[in-house]
């Protein structure tokens, strides 16, 4: 087995094992969402996450991405709502 298969079988691994994701907001300036698996839409305005269960739409003002990578994704800006949305 080479080291991409072995990659692979870890990630299809972490996708079973997880069956939650989780939020951390601070004030309205920053959201931290562990276990996303997609980034649907993203503007200035919107940005709509694919979680595991569902999806997130989270609106504001100057929204940005600082970071997405396997373990999550940072939201900073001005967060005036977020709502989840059944798929």
């Amino acid at each position: 087995m080479n080291i991409n298969e072995i990659a692979n079988k870890y990630e299809e691994w972490k996708r079973g094992f997880h069956k939650h994701s989780y939020l951390q907001l601070t004030d309205n300036i920053e959201l931290f969402v562990d276990n996303c698996v997609a980034i649907n839409k993203y503007d200035e305005n919107i940005i709509e996450l694919a979680l595991i269960n569902n999806n997130l739409s989270v609106t504001g003002h100057d929204l940005k991405i600082g970071n997405f990578s396997t373990t999550g994704v940072i939201i900073r800006g001005k967060i005036d709502s977020m709502k989840f949305i059944s798929r």
